[in-house]
């Protein structure tokens, strides 16, 4: 024992001089996975747009059949709509029918044409009074066709109703072809006996008309006060007495030269 008190010393031998062995190092599997998608990020790339284009070509075959779905509702409504508005064309012209037969559109016609509006009475026939027939001037149905052919074609009668029917219904094949028919309702009175027809009532309801197209036929000049001079002519009056040699219609003649 150390009289001093001092520890006793470790002996130093040669266990204590050798090293101890190293630690092995932990492998680093993050960098080895960056290493690995590096080497095959090509695939990765190629995997991936494979899958975009199948996702795209779907979005457009969805895209393409809700087009044709919505073409079809679109064409379906539109169907349904010009059904309607038929109906309701009809309809509303059964209302005008009913409420205002006196004014009336039954045809559109190009608007490059003239306009050749007829007074019936004394230009194109002779309206008696009942029970007698009415007399068409002669040539009429071949002068109404050459004037269908070539102008667009309209009536206006300073009659009732009623005496306009009467010619009508010689003209069954012409009605559909008139612009227009117009009675006494659309006239405008002078001096409280004259039925007047004032041009500027049709260009109003019929913009693509006006004075530089536009021809009133009447055999009466008193009736033209509210329009130009140049808008309108006035053949010689056919009633009674003239209709069984008259040819005013006729090639060459009057009223269609």
């Amino acid at each position: 024992m150390d009289p001093i008190g001092h520890e006793e010393e470790q002996p130093i031998g040669d266990a204590m001089m050798e090293e101890a062995p190293e630690a092995p190092v932990a492998e680093d599997v993050t960098i080895k996975t960056v290493i690995e998608y590096m080497v095959n990020f090509r695939e990765h790339i190629d995997s991936l747009v494979s899958v975009m284009r199948a996702d795209i070509s779907s979005l457009r075959d969805e895209v393409s059949m809700f087009r044709d779905e919505l073409r079809q509702r679109h064409q379906t409504s539109v169907d349904n709509q010009a059904v309607n508005e038929d109906k309701t064309d009809d309809e509303d012209e059964d209302d005008d029918d009913d409420d205002d037969p006196n004014n009336y559109i039954v045809s559109t016609t190009p608007p490059l044409r003239k306009l050749l509006v007829f007074y019936l009475n004394g230009v194109l026939a002779y309206i008696p009074r009942l029970p007698a027939d009415v007399v068409l001037r002669t040539g009429l149905f071949e002068f109404m066709q050459l004037c269908v052919d070539n102008f667009v074609v309209a009536l206006w009668f300073s009659k009732m109703r009623h005496n306009v029917d009467r010619v009508l219904e010689k003209l069954p094949l012409f009605s559909e072809y008139f612009l227009f028919i117009w009675d006494q309702a659309k006239c405008k009175t002078y001096d409280n006996v004259t039925y007047c027809k004032d041009l500027n009532d049709i260009w109003n309801v019929c913009p693509d008309f006006n004075e530089l197209n536009t021809l009133l036929v009447d055999d009466s000049a008193e009736k033209m006060i509210y329009n130009p001079k140049y808008s309108y002519i006035c053949p010689h009056t056919f009633h009674a007495a003239s209709h069984s040699n008259d040819n005013a219609l006729e090639k060459g003649k009057n009223i269609r030269e």
